[in-house]
């Protein structure tokens, strides 16, 4: 399986991640609380949903961390499974917007202290991911999330918008991850940001090839 580490550096990916906490915390902050319970991009989904999603894989992506930097293996991302990462998120929606920016802010930046503290000679210590990553990879999984949920909140930031460096990073590992999985969908002649978006369940025009729900 394709590692989804690409070719940056853990300290490159890193201060990427930071990047997309900054440019998010900036978003939210000019949020409403009627803002937040309008539909997202994301179906049967408030922008509070996503927004406390981001917070939720925050920590999880925490005790990842955590479990790396105290040698004791974390079983899953979320305690109780799917059932209480989805009620994590149901309880916490609908809270007002200063506190779901709040609390994503808090959470990304506990992360991001976490990943900081991860030396090199730890970057290859198995995680319990839904696929196999190490280390090394929990920013890049935290990238991905931050940069395709803020899309996904329909605010003022769309697919066209996400940093070059990031539309290649993640073409780079998805593309291949595609093709060896469902080598029958044909990738569609596109501009690259909208071909990530199209690989990602985020089709910008009609008449693309059905793509199956992504990570692959």
């Amino acid at each position: 399986m394709t590692s989804p580490r690409a070719e940056l550096s853990y300290l490159k990916v890193l201060d990427a991640v930071a990047e997309s906490q900054g440019a998010m915390e900036a978003s939210l902050e000019a949020l409403t609380d009627g803002q937040t319970v309008e539909p997202s991009l994301m179906p049967g989904w408030s922008r509070g949903h996503v927004i406390t999603h981001l917070a939720r894989n925050s920590d999880g992506l925490n005790r990842f961390a955590i479990g790396v930097l105290t040698d004791e293996a974390v079983p899953e991302m979320y305690p109780g499974g799917p059932v209480a990462r989805a009620a994590a998120i149901e309880e916490g929606a609908g809270r007002p917007a200063e506190l779901l920016a709040a609390d994503f802010r808090f959470a990304g930046r506990r992360m991001l202290d976490s990943l900081r503290q991860i030396s090199e000679d730890r970057f290859e210590t198995p995680v319990n991911y839904r696929k196999p990553v190490t280390a090394r990879d929990i920013p890049v999984l935290r990238w991905r999330e931050l940069e395709i949920h803020r899309v996904d909140l329909g605010l003022d930031y769309t697919a066209v918008d996400w940093p070059d460096v990031f539309v290649e990073h993640t073409l780079r590992t998805e593309l291949p991850e595609l093709r060896l999985f469902h080598p029958q969908v044909p990738v569609p002649d596109l501009p690259r940001a909208e071909l990530l978006a199209w690989l990602v369940g985020r089709p910008t025009r009609d008449g693309l090839p059905p793509v199956p729900a992504w990570p692959f």
